[in-house]
Parts: C-alpha cells; structure tokens; sequence
C-alpha cells in the first residue's frame, strides 16, 4: 500500500488491510472447499482514489488478493460483481473492470437497494459457490438491516459490513431518520445515552441484528479510528458461520489493529509539522497520543473476561474453543489476552487443564479446563 494515495484518508487504509489481510486467509481455505467464490461490492466506487490504476480502492484489494490465489492454483474460480449507482464512478469502474481479464469481473450501475434480488440470483448462478458480500456505504442508508437481511441470509456466505457509527450517532436526534429500520428496534432508548457507552450500545445493537438476520455462528467488529482526530469513524462488522473464518478474521484484526496505530500516528505527526511549519527529533511513535481506541480496549477486556469466568462457572469442564469462540467475538480482544487470564488463574490454582499432554505449550482446540476456586 502507498502511504501517499491515503493521505487525509487513512481509514480507508486501515479497512483495506482489514480486507486484504483476511481474504489472504479467507480465498486458499474456501478454494479449497468450494468450486467458486464471489465476490460483491455492494457500493464499489471508486470515491476519493487517487491512483490512476485504483490500487487505492477497496474493490481492488480484493480482487489483487483473490487473482493472485486463483494465479497460484490455491482456489478454482473467481467471480466479482462490483456495483456503482454514480455515473461518473461507474464509468472508471467499468474501464477497470474491461481491463481484468483472467477472472470474471461484472459490473452494473445500479442502486443497491433496487436490486438486492438481483444480487442474490447472481451470487447463486452457479452451484458450490461461496460469496463474501462487502457493503461499504458512504452513509448508513444502504446497511439498514431491513435492506441487506436478503444477503445476509444466503448460505454458505460471508459479509463485512462498514457501520459508520460516527454518523449514526451524529443524526441519532434527528427524529425523521428511520434508525428504527437500520438497527430493528426502538432507538429511543438510544437518546438517552452519550459518548463511549452510546457507541458500544450501538454496535452491540447492530452486530447482534446482523448475527441473528443472517443466522450467523459469529459476529465481531473491528474498530476504526479517524486519522487524526481521537474518534471512532466506524466499525467493520464481520459476519461467518464457520469456526475458521472468526479465527481468521481475528487474525487479520491482530495485524491491522497496530497498522493503524502507526498510520495514525505519521497522520498525527503530519499535521503537526504542517501546524508548526518544523520538524521533529523523535520520530512519528514518539509522540502518537490516542485516548479513544484504549478506553474502548479496556472495556471489550472487561466484558470478555467477565463473560468467560460466567462460561467456566457453568459450564464443567469448558473446552478451549469454547472459551476462544466467546471471548473473539469481543471486539480488539485477541487470543493472546484469553491465554493471558488463564495463565494467570492456572498460576494462582483457581483453573486446571485435563488433559495437557506432557511436552504442551498451549492450550488446544480440544483441551478442558476445570475450575477449582472461584475466579475473580
């Protein structure tokens, strides 16, 4: 990725990393398993690239990852519909599209909500397909639950939708916006919150709606922070049913996570030498300042940490992969802090392991625990 076609723009960065990292991951174990995947962009674009060839943009960091799986014989075929209503965008699109030649790539200007069914007919053209529908609105409109539950609930299937909170809670207020639709249920309630408690409720909310319209196994969301402002732009919402997709997509969550850490920071140190017309001794980590993203780390700990001493306790014995499938779906909670807390109740002897062969470093998939002494 160069850093310079995201300027002033690097959440856009940081949900291309998302993308890119997980369906490196994602294409090579559905290939494997299924004769085609599809891939739709439910809002393609291109908005704001500012790459003649659209590296940039978000339709083609997944189809670079998608042509290069197919190219290396680790997946069969490869289908993208890539859907624009503007004019304008759609025509680079389609000059995009016109230029990829060794998979099949569909374009259409169309507005999204005409043609959900449309979407679903082409994703299900073929038998033993498996579609990973992107929906990445500008606004929030376009990710109202009533609207995309048709996607959502095609099976096999995956989604990752961008929730852009920051505008939800921006025009919560406004009484004429039908939230209603967009989360399925009374936001009254809503109004009465503020601040980091409103937008844990409303993700909560949304990825909630989202698990259970698609009668998903596993939501989680990743969140993204403005460049240089200490805010949370919008979450990415990911939807599977499959164990190794959750345990993939966190994966992809551990290596983004400090990419936009960093990002963020040459943002922050950016707009500093611009403010001051000088430069710095230290480089761009030294003098990073963030609030937002810790706050929100602390509490999806907390809650993930409560949540799992409530599944040991009722639960005897709970394998690891219970623990791990409850604690993941936490979001910025990794594997590494659930290792952590047992670790740190095995050291005290409040847990032990059943069946822990002898030369086992970490806990596996199938390995119990018991609790012995009340955990804390």
């Amino acid at each position: 990725m160069n850093h310079d076609f995201y300027h002033d723009r690097e959440q856009s960065q940081v949900k291309h990393r998302v993308l890119q990292r997980y369906l490196q991951a994602f294409a090579p174990i559905i290939g494997s398993a299924y004769d085609e995947i599809v891939y739709v962009d439910c809002m393609a674009g291109p908005w704001e690239s500012r790459d003649t060839s659209l590296s940039d943009t978000s339709f083609d960091t997944a189809l670079t990852v998608l042509r290069s799986c197919k190219r290396e014989g680790r997946c069969g075929r490869v289908r993208a519909l890539l859907i624009e209503n503007n004019s304008e965008s759609y025509r680079r699109l389609e000059e995009y599209a016109q230029s990829i030649l060794d998979i099949e790539v569909v374009t259409k200007c169309w507005d999204f909500n005409d043609h959900i069914s449309d979407i679903v007919a082409f994703v299900k053209h073929n038998r033993n397909s498996f579609p990973f529908f992107f929906i990445d609105p500008t606004g929030w409109k376009e990710a109202r639950i009533d609207r995309i539950t048709p996607l959502l609930r095609v099976e096999p299937g995956e989604v990752l939708i961008n929730f852009m909170s920051s505008w939800v809670i921006r025009f919560l207020d406004d009484e004429s916006k039908p939230f209603e639709k967009l989360l399925n249920t009374d936001v009254e309630h809503l109004r009465n919150l503020c601040g980091d408690e409103l937008e844990d409720e409303l993700v909560n909310l949304y990825a909630a709606q989202v698990r259970r319209r698609g009668n998903y196994l596993y939501t989680c969301a990743v969140p993204i922070l403005m460049p240089d402002r200490d805010s949370i732009h919008y979450h990415l919402v990911y939807g599977t049913r499959g164990f190794m997709g959750l345990k993939e997509f966190k994966k992809a969550e551990a290596v983004s996570i400090p990419f936009m850490h960093e990002v963020r920071a040459l943002a922050q140190r950016r707009r500093d030498e611009q403010r001051s017309g000088k430069g710095f001794l230290f480089d761009a980590a030294h003098t990073y300042q963030e609030d937002r993203y810790q706050r929100f780390n602390r509490r999806r700990l907390a809650n993930a940490r409560e949540a799992i001493i409530g599944l040991l306790t009722r639960t005897v014995p709970v394998s690891y992969q219970d623990l791990f499938q409850e604690s993941m779906q936490y979001s910025t909670v990794l594997e590494a802090d659930l290792r952590q807390w047992l670790n740190e109740w095995e050291n005290k002897g409040w847990i032990k392991y059943r069946n822990w062969a002898p030369r086992q470093r970490v806990p596996h998939s199938d390995t119990t625990i018991d609790v012995v002494q009340k955990l804390t």
